[in-house]
């Protein structure tokens, strides 16, 4: 019988009273908490005037303007807007192949016992 998988997630609190965003990594609680609370400007885009963290962060949301999918599935062919939702769509594909792998192994593990 197999254990079940843990998953530990480590969450960065802002330290501003009144607000509650959490964030995985401290560089996005950093980014946060200048652009939000001390009101620095990083990014910016020259069609809706929003402010990002990051350069990728705004690039991803120019695409949104432009109606660009630029990240492709080299296995099924659908594309997203943001590289994110594509690994998040890679998993499945992986789940997938899993299952199948375990179904099979169920399947011969089944004819073994019946030819016992």
């Amino acid at each position: 019988m197999q254990r079940p998988i843990e998953f530990k997630l480590k969450l960065y609190c802002c330290p501003s009273v009144e607000c509650l965003k959490e964030y995985k990594s401290k560089f996005n609680l950093r980014k946060h908490f200048q652009m939000c609370h001390l009101g620095k400007t990083f990014h910016k885009c020259r069609i809706c005037k929003k402010h990002f963290a990051s350069q990728q962060i705004l690039r991803e949301h120019i695409y949104r303007h432009s109606g660009a999918k630029p990240y492709k599935c080299h296995l099924c062919g659908n594309k997203y807007r943001q590289y994110s939702h594509l690994s998040l769509h890679r998993r499945q594909h992986n789940l997938r192949y899993l299952n199948a792998l375990e179904v099979k192994e169920l399947q011969t593990d089944s004819e073994q016992e019946e030819m016992s």
